[in-house]
């Protein structure tokens, strides 16, 4: 049966007068606002407050309850941003506090992106030895070390960070922990920062690389050297004769890429275990002895490649330098 749109009209007025006639209470609705807002800026003020009381004290506060961990706060101690030479830029994802008189070990959680991740520590003292830190990704049963070594290397005394072992793609939450031995952990705070890094969009040439010295100690003297620019090439190979003395190496690796990537060795083909890190040092931070070489081969053929599982490093400039060293010992 079709409505008189007359009648529609009037049926709607008569429906909606009632809340015409009634008027607005602008003063208690504002008065209600009002309240609001004073309450939100109360709870601002709070939360400011507790996160400056957390910052100043410079310690891991606890969120979750004696057994769960932590949630790391941040300290002006380790730079919220940096650049490295290659145009690599950290930021600091979180920093977390170890002082072994008193911890064990301290666990700490930190939202990361995906990006690589690196850990920086401030040190008691430059060669003092750092403890242990490892990480787990929560639902997986695997530990995560640092890398290429699974300890701290030389950071204390250069200043460096010093990755992580890439986690699982999607990865964002990550678990640290901080753990110190009795017999090794130099006494004093430690703060360690996690930090993300971003290689640079448009990769710098490398720098030249350093000259290796043309003695290591007293008794080896530069025979051969060979160098190689990175990512462009991974390999050095050197061959030198045999005049029945022995023989050492010694690799470096410029820019940012020191005691960063993984280098393997290989002697006449047969693969030497013992060298882990290509090292910063002009010398390789030490050198790899090989002992003397018999005469009955009239050459020695010595091979290093680099290898890396973060493929940032990929966009990140280097060279890599090999240096043989000939000499009794």
């Amino acid at each position: 049966m079709p409505i008189d749109q007359r009648e529609l009209r009037d049926l709607l007025d008569e429906r909606s007068s009632p809340a015409l006639d009634r008027p607005i209470p602008w003063h208690s609705l504002r008065a209600r606002a009002r309240g609001a807002r004073r309450r939100r800026l109360a709870t601002v003020a709070a939360a400011v407050s507790f996160a400056v009381a957390v910052v100043a004290g410079g310690t891991v506060v606890s969120l979750r309850g004696p057994d769960q961990p932590t949630t790391a706060n941040m300290t002006e101690k380790l730079p919220s941003r940096y650049e490295e030479s290659d145009g690599t830029v950290y930021r600091r994802l979180a920093t977390a506090t170890f002082d072994p008189a008193r911890q064990a070990s301290v666990l700490f959680e930190v939202e990361v992106s995906g990006k690589p991740v690196a850990i920086l520590p401030d040190c008691p003292s430059p060669k003092a030895a750092p403890p242990q830190v490892i990480a787990s990704v929560p639902g997986l049963d695997k530990t995560f070390t640092l890398s290429p070594a699974p300890f701290l290397m030389n950071a204390c005394e250069r200043g460096k960070a010093v990755d992580m072992q890439p986690f699982p793609a999607g990865t964002r939450t990550v678990i640290f922990t901080v753990k110190g031995s009795p017999e090794r952990t130099a006494p004093g705070k430690w703060r360690f920062g996690v930090y993300e890094w971003t290689p640079p969009a448009t990769m710098k040439p490398a720098s030249p690389p350093p000259e290796p010295p043309a003695k290591v100690r007293k008794e080896l003297d530069l025979a051969a050297k060979a160098t190689t620019t990175w990512p462009d090439s991974r390999e050095v190979t050197v061959t030198v004769p045999n005049k029945g003395l022995g023989l050492a190496v010694a690799t470096s690796c410029g820019d940012g890429l020191g005691d960063r990537l993984s280098q393997k060795v290989w002697v006449n083909g047969r693969l030497i275990k013992g060298s882990v890190d290509c090292s910063s040092s002009p010398v390789g931070g030490g050198f790899l002895y090989l002992g003397k070489r018999l005469l009955s081969g009239k050459t020695t053929t010595i091979r290093v490649r680099l290898e890396t599982s973060i493929p940032e490093y990929l966009r990140r400039p280097g060279t890599l330098t090999v240096a043989v060293y000939a000499g009794d010992m």
